[in-house]
């Protein structure tokens, strides 16, 4: 049975830290689900303020067997998937500890990463979510595109980085543009260690977004 806790904190990253301390497992070993953003609201930010909130599942680090019986199936997906609309894409599976690694590389694959990588994320939910229906120990999927996520991720903890400098040279809260949870994780755990600012969460989906503020 899968090992998980949900945990709360003033911060995501508060909340983290108190799910591997209970489950006494490093952060590369769990799945991270951001149930709740902490945001201040109400009179003064004291009435309807709100705990970050987080969901942690132990995902343990798949075996040699696990992983070629999840790239076997994988793969018939893919045939499959691919021989529906009619494309050839060259892929690569790798197994990562506790995942399998799909790569996909091409010139004409804009599509499947679709804007902002909304697509990219559809079809790495549904891939799981196929293989999951039929055997839940099957290896979770991780699909990169042409480097994609790779370069998001270090554009977004560029980003967090030069507006929390912007925070403080012009003394005044920065909003950021609306994003994704699995975007604005990457921005609280980037700006997570620094002691000059901190960050939090404000507005409903899909408008939510990350703001950026001095502490004192």
């Amino acid at each position: 049975m899968k090992k998980i806790t949900e945990q709360i904190g003033k911060t995501v990253e508060e909340a983290i830290r108190k799910g591997l301390e209970e489950l006494k497992v490093s952060r590369d070993d769990v799945k991270i689900e951001v149930l709740e953003e902490p945001s201040n609201g109400g009179v003064l930010g004291i009435l309807s303020a709100r705990m970050a909130k987080v969901r942690l599942t132990v995902d343990k680090k798949i075996s040699d067997e696990q992983a070629n019986v999840t790239k076997t199936k994988l793969e018939e997906i893919l045939s499959n998937i691919f021989g529906i609309t009619g494309e050839n894409f060259e892929y690569s599976i790798e197994k990562n500890n506790n995942q399998l690694l799909l790569t996909i590389n091409g010139e004409n694959v804009a599509h499947l990463i679709g804007y902002k990588g909304k697509t990219i994320e559809s079809f790495q939910s549904l891939l799981n979510s196929m293989l999951q229906r039929e055997d839940e120990e099957y290896a979770k999927v991780f699909v990169e595109i042409n480097g994609y996520k790779k370069k998001k991720e270090e554009k977004l903890r560029r980003l967090a980085n030069k507006m929390a400098d912007n925070v403080i040279r012009f003394r005044r809260p920065i909003k950021l543009e609306p994003m994704s949870a699995y975007e604005r994780l990457i921005i609280h755990s980037e700006l997570a260690s620094r002691k000059d600012v901190e960050t939090e969460s404000i507005g409903e989906e899909p408008r939510r977004r990350v703001v950026i503020k001095k502490k004192y």
